[in-house]
């Protein structure tokens, strides 16, 4: 059975039960192939640091029985680490990842911007575009990694909109996860996800705790907002510097490039979120067709993500430990200070739908 064949039937069946009508997705997708600028930043968030690129350190990818009341699937059945494009060698030079989110909503879009765009140049597909699976075999058939694109509550929800499948923070857990199983069910050869930044969900541990933690979940790449769900998770974790396009002119995103390459030289590596606009797409054919003259090498998104300090881990694994647990060694006297506990601390330039 082909690949994505094998994905969409764990889900097909907690789509026809739990997922809105196909009408009310398509005429989702047909609206916000209309929203611009100030809709796009709704969405996906904007600004310097916004983003970063986790990965969980388990097993493969649950993928089978469609879950019940948001459990994770039985069966494993795909790796999706078998989707990361690997990185060319390391020499010493400074690497750069570009991240381009918020494609197929218009398939004019999404084939310009797969066409025009170096392989090493990752994208991210929007779950409510029609004809997705076509859409990523074309885009992975050009050699590119790809991501899938989970709707979240924005910032001034409900006045600004993610969509029916957007998770939200006021829903139960459950339910959050039977959407976020819908989206990753809209097709597959993905190797992670991303969550759009400036987002309440991002901002709770309870909320996107269970997210990360179910099974079907383990081997996914994740792009996300730098927020407090995630300030104890034990995941690989690559902050994103910049956003290229929060202005959608050809000068700014040139600049932004330029910030980009500084901080590569500067750290080592760097991180850029970008969407799916055709200016963004021509200025980032352009700076790619010359970067390595200027000694900086272009990476896959995923290669920059780097493990969890060790801290980190041991929190996840203290968070996850049932309340009710005795201690194994003894109590610490009256007078010892108690521990501190840890402190939680994408759109598409929207053309014609084709």
């Amino acid at each position: 059975m082909a690949a994505g064949a094998i994905f969409r039937s764990g889900f097909a069946a907690r789509v026809r039960r739990g997922a809105p009508g196909r009408l009310h997705v398509v005429a989702w997708a047909i609206a916000a192939s209309a929203v611009l600028g100030a809709g796009a930043s709704a969405l996906f968030g904007t600004g310097p640091g916004a983003f970063a690129i986790v990965s969980t350190h388990h097993q493969p990818t649950s993928i089978g029985t469609a879950p019940e009341h948001g459990a994770a699937p039985a069966e494993a059945l795909i790796d999706p680490r078998q989707f990361r494009r690997p990185p060319p060698p390391a020499d010493g030079r400074p690497r750069v990842a570009v991240l381009v989110a918020g494609l197929g909503i218009s398939s004019r879009v999404t084939a310009s911007a797969v066409e025009k765009l170096p392989a090493d140049i990752s994208l991210s597909f929007s779950p409510y575009g029609r004809g997705l699976q076509k859409d990523a075999d074309m885009a992975r058939a050009a050699g590119h990694e790809i991501f899938v694109d989970v709707p979240l509550e924005p910032v001034g929800f409900p006045s600004n909109d993610a969509g029916p499948q957007a998770i939200l923070s006021t829903l139960p857990a459950d339910e959050n996860l039977e959407r976020l199983h819908w989206v990753l069910g809209r097709f597959t050869g993905y190797a992670g996800a991303v969550l759009p930044g400036q987002s309440p969900v991002l901002e709770n541990t309870q909320t996107i705790g269970p997210l990360l933690g179910g099974a079907s979940m383990n081997g996914l790449v994740w792009s996300h907002s730098r927020a407090h769900g995630f300030d104890a998770a034990a995941v690989d974790s690559a902050e994103i510097a910049l956003t290229l396009d929060s202005t959608p002119e050809a000068q700014a995103i040139d600049a932004a490039l330029e910030r980009l390459e500084a901080m590569a030289r500067a750290n080592g590596s760097a991180l850029a979120l970008a969407r799916a606009y055709p200016v963004t797409a021509d200025r980032l054919a352009a700076w790619s067709a010359t970067l390595e003259a200027r000694g900086l090498v272009l990476v896959p998104a995923s290669s920059l993500a780097q493990a969890p300090t060790v801290e980190h881990t041991a929190e996840a694994a203290a968070e996850a430990t049932p309340a009710h647990e005795e201690p194994a060694h003894d109590p610490a006297p009256a007078h010892a200070p108690a521990s501190e506990e840890a402190t939680p601390p994408v759109s598409e330039a929207h053309g014609e739908h084709h």
